[in-house]
């Protein structure tokens, strides 16, 4: 099957986790760890080549997390994970249904040399949004992501503009989810290891979350809204 790479539609910054440990690239990109990628898709499969390169001073053994920050049925993606000296490109592991999902081998990677992360996602079922995160992972430890957000629809006109202001930012006891007053949303927070912590529909153009009983760290909203891409926003959560 001839696999097609789809035109990068935009890198929205803070997307994801990036401590500067580890730098993510496609193609000359440069590092755009912590960031997400944009592509828009009429089905075809969508394929991203990541170069991770380990800037941390020492040796790791490095897994790659996937978590679907949220799904679309039908949809199914798996990915290949290894050495960048790998002629093969390292071990392909096929599409899980398991959600967050973690390499099975680690990737021993030396300061200063990289892995090659090669992505598949085929939106083949029914039309809608979905943000994949990839975690690299030092055993339990997460050292940077990337996100890739891939809609799928008939037309690109038929994706509804959704806009998202989260504040404030750090929070201590609340945060506040405003959006443009799009029907039907619903706000969801994960933690960094991709756990949810909430999820609750939007009434209104606004949603206030108690953050008080939260853990100090970061956090990621997500605002879902039929016929509306996902839109995603870091929250830094001090008490």
């Amino acid at each position: 099957m001839k696999k097609t790479l789809l035109s990068l539609l935009t890198i929205a910054s803070f997307a994801g986790l990036s401590f500067g440990q580890i730098e993510m690239s496609v193609g000359s990109s440069g590092d755009i760890s912590g960031t997400q990628i944009d592509f828009s898709s009429a089905g075809a499969e969508v394929v991203v080549d990541v170069h991770v390169q380990n800037s941390t001073g020492s040796t790791k053994d490095l897994d790659i997390k996937r978590v679907r920050i949220n799904e679309t049925a039908g949809w199914t993606d798996y990915l290949c994970w290894g050495h960048e000296t790998d002629p093969f490109g390292g071990v392909c592991y096929p599409a899980s249904s398991d959600n967050p999902w973690t390499t099975a081998t680690a990737v021993t990677v030396a300061n200063d040399e990289g892995g090659t992360l090669a992505i598949h996602i085929s939106p083949v079922g029914d039309n809608g949004c979905t943000i994949y995160r990839y975690i690299v992972m030092d055993g339990s430890t997460a050292l940077d992501s990337l996100d890739i957000s891939v809609c799928k629809s008939a037309s690109v006109d038929e994706i509804e503009p959704l806009s998202v202001t989260v504040a404030p930012n750090p929070a201590n006891t609340y945060v506040k989810v405003k959006t443009n007053g799009v029907e039907g949303a619903t706000v969801k927070m994960v933690d960094v290891l991709g756990n949810v912590v909430l999820k609750e529909a939007v009434m209104g153009s606004s949603k206030t979350i108690n953050t008080s009983s939260f853990r100090n760290g970061i956090y990621f909203v997500t605002v879902e809204a039929e016929g509306s891409k996902p839109i995603n926003r870091k929250v830094i959560v001090r008490h």
